[in-house]
C-alpha cells in the first residue's frame, strides 16, 4: 500500500462494468444526520436535514438501482429527496440525476462552469464512461452554483468553494452538523483526480492547459478549512469502508480526525507533482492498468 496512488487509476475491473450491481455494498450512518449510500466505486452520500433530504452526487446510472436501494435500506424514500448537488461534470457523479429527479422531482445544483461546459459540450460529457451504461445523460442543473454560495435545507447549510482543475466547475463543499451533542465540520475535496489534466488529455477534451495551474491554486484555496469528517467522491479518497469496518469493531468514532484533511491535501500535492513530472509516455503507462485490485484485494 506504500506506492498506492489514491488520485491514479482506479477503473473498476471489467466484471463490474458488465454487471455494476457487483460494486453495491450496504449503505451506513457515518455520523449524525450523514450517511453513506455510494458503492465501491463512487461515493453518494445523503444528509437527512429535518425537512427533506440533500443527496450529495450520484453514481453512474447503471449504478442507480443500488443506490435508490441503499436510500429505502437506511429507512429513507427516494421520493424525500429535496436537493441533489453534483461535485463537478463527470457522469460517475452525475450519471443518475435524471433519473432521480424522474422519481422525486428534486431540485438539482452544480457549479456554474461545469454547467456551461456540460450544455456546450454534451457529446463529451455523454461519451466519458459510456461502458457503464446506456444513458449517461447530461442535465441542466435548476441552480448554478457560484464560489461561496450556499445551499440551505432544513439544519443543514453548505457551503460550496470553486475549486477547478479536476474539471472546470468543481465545487468542492463544507457544513457542520451535530454528532452525539457535538458539532462536527464536514469536508468535501470535490474532485481530486487527475489524470484529466495530463497535457494529451486537455487537448483531446479542449480544456485549457491552465487547469493545471488552477488544480495547485485550488489545494491551496482550501488547505486552512478545518474538517473533522474528510469526506471523499470516491470512497478509496479517504478509506470509507475501512473506517466503516473499523466502525462495526467498536471504533464509533472512525470517521472522524481533524488531521485527516491536511493530510489528504498533502498527499495529493505529492502525487501531482509526481505525475506532472511524467513524460507522455509514462503518464500513458500510468493509466493502462488499474490499481483497484491492490486498494480491494488483500
Amino acid at each position: 500500500m506504500k506506492k498506492f496512488n489514491r488520485f491514479g487509476s482506479m477503473m473498476p475491473p471489467e466484471e463490474c462494468k458488465k454487471r455494476p450491481y457487483l460494486l453495491d455494498q450496504k449503505p451506513f450512518c457515518i455520523a449524525g444526520n450523514l450517511y453513506y449510500v455510494g458503492n465501491n466505486w463512487c461515493s453518494s452520500h445523503l444528509i437527512d436535514t429535518g425537512e427533506g433530504l440533500i443527496l450529495l452526487d450520484t453514481p453512474c446510472a447503471s449504478g442507480l438501482a443500488g443506490l435508490v436501494n441503499n436510500i429505502w435500506e437506511l429507512g429513507f424514500c427516494p421520493a424525500d429527496l429535496k436537493y441533489i448537488i453534483v461535485s463537478h461534470a463527470h457522469t460517475d457523479h452525475f450519471g443518475a440525476v435524471r433519473a432521480l429527479v424522474h422519481m422525486s422531482k428534486a431540485k438539482t445544483f452544480l457549479g456554474t462552469m461545469d454547467a456551461r461546459d456540460m450544455r456546450e459540450n454534451p457529446e463529451r460529457m455523454a461519451a466519458m464512461n459510456a461502458d457503464f451504461g446506456s444513458y449517461e445523460e447530461c442535465f441542466e442543473p435548476d441552480v448554478v452554483l457560484a464560489d461561496g454560495d450556499v445551499v440551505e435545507l432544513g439544519n443543514t447549510r453548505i457551503r460550496c468553494v470553486l475549486t477547478p482543475g479536476h474539471t472546470v466547475g468543481v465545487m468542492s463543499h463544507f457544513w457542520t452538523m451535530e454528532h452525539e451533542g457535538k458539532e462536527l465540520r464536514v469536508g468535501i475535496y470535490g474532485g481530486a483526480g487527475f489524470i484529466s489534466l495530463s497535457d494529451a488529455a486537455l487537448k483531446r477534451n479542449g480544456q485549457p492547459l491552465s487547469l493545471q495551474t488552477k488544480f495547485w491554486e485550488s489545494i491551496e484555496k482550501v488547505w486552512d478549512e478545518e474538517v473533522d469528517v474528510m469526506l471523499g467522491n470516491h470512497p478509496f479518497h479517504n478509506d470509507t469502508y475501512r473506517k466503516y469496518q473499523r466502525v462495526m469493531q467498536g471504533d464509533r468514532d472512525a470517521f472522524i480526525d481533524n488531521t485527516e484533511w491536511r493530510r489528504f491535501l498533502q498527499e495529493l500535492k505529492e502525487k501531482y507533482r509526481e505525475f506532472l513530472g511524467k513524460v507522455p509516455e509514462e503518464v500513458e503507462a500510468m493509466y493502462q492498468g488499474s490499481q483497484w485490485n491492490e486498494y480491494y484485494v488483500r
